[in-house]
Formats: structure tokens, C-alpha cells, sequence
């Protein structure tokens, strides 16, 4: 739900930066799209490049085990009734 939340939040945003359209040619919007895609595409490399960059640091995250205590430091509880 998180995910298409921040999806739909993003979609808004991005579709209120397409310019409107002046004139009935498809010509005089090329230049909006163009920047608008250029930088989809920018921050799109920009956020790839961070998860690589990530990879070893996440992995690192994920397969470390709990270190566990040698059982001559643990000390045997006694129920006392």
C-alpha cells in the first residue's frame, strides 16, 4: 500500500510538470517533454547508481548473524520455590 501510495503521490507531481499545451501542434511541447523525460532519466540513473554503490553495505545487513555467547558466559538459572 506504501508503495502505490507513494506512486500515485509521485504521478500527480510529475504530471502537474508537463507543460500545458499552448497550440495545436505537437511541436511547440516537444521541448517540455524533453527536459521533463531528460530528468526522469537523470534521477532515475542517480538512484540506481546509489543502490549499487549500496549493494555490499545491504548484503552486509542481511547475512550478518547474531553473535551468540560462548555457553561459559551463560549462567544456569535455578528456580527457587
Amino acid at each position: 500500500m506504501l508503495v502505490t501510495g507513494l506512486a500515485s503521490l509521485f504521478a500527480g507531481d510529475f504530471s502537474g510538470m508537463i507543460p500545458e499545451p499552448t497550440s495545436t501542434t505537437a511541436v511547440a511541447t516537444n521541448a517540455g517533454y524533453a527536459k521533463l523525460l531528460a530528468e526522469l532519466g537523470v534521477g532515475s540513473l542517480a538512484v540506481g547508481i546509489a543502490l549499487v554503490v549500496l549493494i555490499p553495505y545491504l548484503r552486509k545487513l542481511i547475512t550478518d548473524k547474531a553473535e551468540t555467547l560462548p555457553a561459559e558466559t551463560l549462567a544456569t538459572v535455578v528456580p527457587v520455590a
